[in-house]
């Protein structure tokens, strides 16, 4: 239960800095390309992988699961790619709310590759917590706009990024930081090519690529310790904070009073988290992707 609760605080501080990043991607807009925001972010990334294994040194770089990291770190990528572009484009509460779907693919993945037994409760949960987001943004997929449909079905690549982390980090897996290392370095090099085909922002959005730099790098180092101490589907509703944490940031710094659905959503998205603080107990039979992945 102990590593559990502390699971729970890194997610929540994870919700905080991802809310302060995604808020800072929305207002830079259009005058920043999605590669170039990935670049710089992955790039972030990688520092601060050589600052926290500064001790260790190259040590970080070995891993038994080369493909597997190569893979974890491809996926990354895709997902980078959809939020730089989905929350650039996008009414920023509506692309919050598609992002908080990830929470189904993570109970998903959780059973078809970590071979964890997802509960009744933790899909009862899940689908509690994604009406919740439902109610307080209610994202207009109505009117044909294909940017929804992307950052829909592209969230799914976070959802199994997530659960990744949690395969790569298994016992005698590797570290947290060597996770990291691989997820940073593929994105680096798929993106690179933009610094040939794209200007630098304008001065003035300068200050605002801090979400991309120093908030969503952290962030993802949080989140990949967090699957360490906790089962990922159990964690997989606390993703959903992040759009509460955005509710109370309108009302303090914009003024913005939620409606009634908005509150109710707020309570269906706290009411899945205390659901899903069950802990869950791992299949004795081991799944094929399982053994593939070996």
């Amino acid at each position: 239960m102990k590593n559990q609760r502390l699971a729970v605080g890194l997610m929540i501080t994870q919700a905080i800095l991802f809310a302060v990043e995604t808020a800072m991607i929305h207002h830079i807009g259009s005058r920043g390309s999605a590669m170039q925001l990935a670049l710089l972010r992955s790039g972030a990334g990688l520092l601060l992988v050589g600052l926290l294994a500064w001790k260790t040194g190259w040590s970080v770089l070995k891993t038994n699961q080369l493909p597997l990291q190569l893979l974890r770190g491809f996926v990354s990528v895709l997902y980078l790619w959809v939020l730089m572009y989905s929350f650039a484009r996008m009414p920023f509460a509506d692309a919050t709310a598609i992002a908080y779907t990830q929470a189904a693919y993570i109970a998903v993945f959780s059973a078809l590759i970590l071979n964890e037994r997802v509960t009744p409760l933790r899909w009862t949960a899940t689908a509690i917590g994604s009406v919740g987001a439902l109610f307080i943004i209610k994202p207009a997929f109505l009117d044909g706009n294909i940017v929804y449909l992307i950052a829909l079905l592209g969230t799914s690549f976070n959802g199994l990024a997530f659960v990744l982390n949690k395969y790569l980090q298994r016992p005698e897996g590797d570290s947290e930081l060597t996770t990291m290392f691989y997820a940073n370095a593929v994105a680096v090099i798929c993106n690179i090519p933009v610094l040939t085909t794209t200007a630098l922002p304008e001065p003035k959005v300068w200050p605002w690529l801090s979400g991309v730099l120093i908030f969503g790098p952290v962030g993802m180092y949080i989140g990949i310790v967090a699957v360490r101490h906790a089962s990922a589907s159990s964690l997989g509703p606390y993703t959903f904070l992040r759009l509460v944490i955005a509710i109370f940031c309108g009302i303090i710094l914009f003024r913005e009073i939620p409606d009634l659905l908005s509150w109710l959503g707020v309570a269906a998205i706290l009411s899945s988290c205390l659901l899903a603080v069950e802990p869950a107990s791992p299949r004795r039979t081991k799944g094929r992707a399982l053994k593939a992945a070996r």
